[in-house]
């Protein structure tokens, strides 16, 4: 009987540390919102991206716009609690009128659990 409890102990300790260490951890990261509005040709164009579930590493987020001289920009704006590629703003005039692709990559740093990586496609379809 001892014996059956000092391995019951054991295993008891074992799945204690290991959930504590955050090994069970899953960390998700939501890139916000679902789309972009479309835009009009010749018009002001003004969009905000949120990325929650975690703080953006500067060093490894990529974005590529697609056509490059579509009149489209991304900035960044610095929010407490989160970095300034949390906080991502599509601005600009739009010049063509065809559906300008934004594509954005990165990773999250991680704390107990591991930095997570995100990709999102937008599309924005430009109208007259």
């Amino acid at each position: 009987m001892k014996k059956l409890r000092y391995h019951l102990m054991l295993i008891s300790g074992l799945f204690l540390a290991t959930v504590l260490t955050g090994c069970f951890c899953t960390q998700k990261v939501e890139v916000l919102p679902k789309s972009l509005p479309n835009a009009t040709l010749g018009a002001p164009y003004y969009a905000e991206i949120k990325i929650l579930g975690g703080v953006v590493i500067d060093e490894f987020f990529t974005y590529h716009i697609k056509p490059e001289k579509s009149g489209l920009e991304l900035t960044y704006s610095h929010v407490e609690p989160y970095g300034s590629y949390n906080n991502i703003k599509v601005m600009g005039t739009p010049r063509i009128k065809e559906t300008i692709t934004i594509e954005l990559f990165g990773d999250t740093y991680g704390t107990m659990c591991p930095g997570v990586e995100f990709d999102k496609t937008y599309t924005i379809k430009v109208e007259e």
